[in-house]
């Protein structure tokens, strides 16, 4: 088990950050398994979402481009739209934004599934 980190020095700021990071990360990850037992393209989809509005996708069609670029075909956009609610109404993002800077950084981590 790893020590807690404290305040008691440069260093642990950092540690501190990293910490949340990976908190925030195992989160996402739940998350999107959570979403492959109900469809492995949603799961796919909800990875993408999240990391092209970590890359600065901030508009609809920035995100609908990205994820299209990514999977190399036309994506619904009633499925996109149903990815973005639930990542709205879960707190994780509001306007195509973070809303905690944490996740923003997990999602730049987040690795895409290969189902």
């Amino acid at each position: 088990m790893q020590p807690t980190p404290t305040l008691g020095g440069v260093g642990d700021l950092s540690m501190i950050r990293e910490a949340a990071i990976n908190e925030a990360l195992n989160e996402l990850e739940r998350l999107i398994r959570a979403r492959a037992n109900y469809s492995v393209i949603n799961a796919r989809r909800t990875a993408l979402v999240l990391r092209c509005i970590a890359n600065g996708s901030n508009t609809w069609s920035r995100v609908t481009k990205c994820v299209e670029d990514v999977e190399g075909v036309t994506v619904s956009p009633t499925s996109l739209s149903n990815v973005i609610r639930t990542l709205e109404r879960l707190g994780v993002i509001r306007d195509y934004e973070f809303l905690d800077p944490m996740y923003r950084e997990a999602a730049m981590r987040l690795s895409v599934p290969n189902y």
